[in-house]
């Protein structure tokens, strides 16, 4: 027995061992072709009309399948209990009618794998599940002839809102057949659009609606699209912060991934988590630019056992590449002490303390100081506090107003000394120690710890301008999931 390749594709996602209920089963040719090739022990064949159902049979007894399929005529669900299934395939119909299949069964959303393919209205399907407790947990696209169906498996939870685009043409995700899947959502959005326009009494809001949505598919197209490989980016990030002048026990550079592999979407962030990894996954990224190295120390073993391990496991599996950017970047011009002054209101920026100068002539080195107008600790610190979005801020008064300020972006406390050299009264930096809280009081130093993420986080709005400007095809954003881990009480 040989399925059509849309009902293959469906075959495909049902699990071993899976206590199945085709609706609308119509000729049946799933579930005997599931218990033909051993993928399921019994199976539920629903299907409203008694003809179809007849025919299910018919399938059923040809191949001598009759006695573990349960034959059941009825709407939908209605007469499915719970306890009997795991996996539901409703397939072949109309979105409406799918979604009004689930209306009648909530038991659904509790721990039961949907497949679903709908023949018409996707566009309202799938805002339906989303604000029903359902998640779509993949699209998957076949073809079969000249058309072409998104096959989805979907079970009970939390769904992010959905834009118009993706209301049509679901998650972006770099899949076989994506490219041409949403071609034809194009072409149906473009015919809708001109029955409007056409209309003696056009519906400006249906209109302004179908605009937006061929926008969001421009945008999903040109994020399928390889564009440059991470070789280029590799390149072009040595440009602005020269890999070479990382300090000693640094580990920045090219970290995961293969050089040639192309690219149409960067996930920019300041740390390469478990979280900014799955992140990036469901967008189809296939490179993260981050500051901090998702591989630092003595790494002896990538296992599932290790946080670490799990991150490189799953950005191999995925095909991420991985390219962290480190204390090159903190030493550079423009780099994250560069924009953390910036970023402070500092003026007059100049060097805390010059390291040397790079292959471009270009001087580098940690920390830099400027000048404020003169103003109390404590409106300085809560304007900190403010200006990076800082959860909380430690601080130790020094006794002096403030005026000429250092920074250093991340831990850099064992940097004071260099910081009253220049004369500076107030040093901003994270990550400090009790004992040199006691010692920049000692010294008349007004030292503030504004926290490790929001003094370095501000990089990363500068290397997405600086990924987009120099990429202008490839689709950089910053990562939403990846935030300060500290609170305050």
């Amino acid at each position: 027995m040989e399925l059509s390749p849309r009902l293959y594709a469906i075959a495909q996602q049902v699990p071993q061992g899976a206590r199945l209920v085709d609706v609308g089963t119509d000729h049946g040719y799933l579930p005997v072709w599931l218990l033909m090739n051993n993928v399921i022990e019994r199976a539920i064949a629903a299907d409203l009309r008694e003809k179809p159902l007849g025919r299910s049979r018919e399938t059923a007894q040809q191949y001598g399948q009759s006695e573990k399929i349960s034959f059941r005529l009825c709407d939908g669900l209605k007469d499915i209990d719970a306890n009997e299934v795991d996996t539901v395939v409703i397939a072949g119909m109309g979105g409406d009618t799918i979604a009004s299949i689930l209306e009648v069964a909530p038991w659904t959303r509790q721990d039961k794998l949907l497949i679903l393919q709908s023949m018409t209205g996707a566009p309202r399907l799938r805002p339906w599940l989303q604000s029903h407790g359902y998640v779509i947990l993949s699209e998957m696209i076949c073809r079969e002839g000249k058309k072409l169906y998104s096959i989805w498996t979907v079970k009970g939870g939390n769904m992010a809102a959905l834009s118009s685009a993706e209301e049509w043409a679901g998650i972006n995700c770099d899949t076989p057949l994506r490219l041409d899947y949403l071609k034809m959502i194009e072409g149906k959005v473009q015919k809708a659009l001109q029955g409007h326009r056409a209309s003696q009494a056009p519906d400006k809001a249906s209109i302004v609606r179908l605009e937006d949505v061929l926008n969001g598919l421009y945008h999903m197209k040109k994020e399928l699209i390889p564009v440059t490989t991470v070789g280029n980016v590799f390149t072009f990030l040595q440009e602005k912060a020269p890999f070479e002048i990382q300090e000693s026990f640094d580990n920045a550079g090219f970290l995961v991934g293969w050089e040639g592999s192309s690219i149409s979407k960067i996930l920019v962030a300041l740390d390469i988590t478990e979280q900014v990894v799955q992140e990036a996954v469901d967008q189809g990224a296939q490179l993260i630019v981050a500051h901090h190295p998702v591989i630092f120390g003595g790494v002896k073993s990538v296992t599932d056992q290790t946080v670490t391990g799990r991150i490189l496991l799953r950005l191999v599996e995925n095909g991420i590449a991985a390219i962290c950017a480190h204390t090159n970047l903190d030493s550079v011009e423009g780099g994250v002490n560069d924009v953390l002054a910036l970023r402070l209101g500092l003026t007059d920026i100049g060097q805390l303390k010059q390291i040397g100068v790079d292959g471009q002539g270009r001087p580098y080195g940690i920390g830099r100081v400027g000048f404020v107008s003169e103003q109390t600790l404590y409106d300085f610190a809560m304007g900190v506090k403010q200006l990076l979005g800082a959860n909380g801020i430690r601080l130790v008064d020094g006794g002096k107003p403030v005026h000429m300020i250092a920074v250093g972006g991340g831990a850099c406390a064992d940097m004071m000394k260099d910081a009253l050299a220049q004369g500076c009264d107030t040093f901003v930096t994270s990550d400090v120690k009790y004992h040199q809280f006691l010692e920049a009081k000692a010294l008349g130093l007004n030292l503030v710890d504004a926290g490790h993420f929001p003094t370095e986080d501000v990089i990363c709005p500068v290397m997405r301008d600086w990924l987009a400007k120099r990429f202008p095809d490839v689709s950089v954003s910053i990562s939403k999931r990846h935030m300060e881990v500290f609170s305050y009480l």
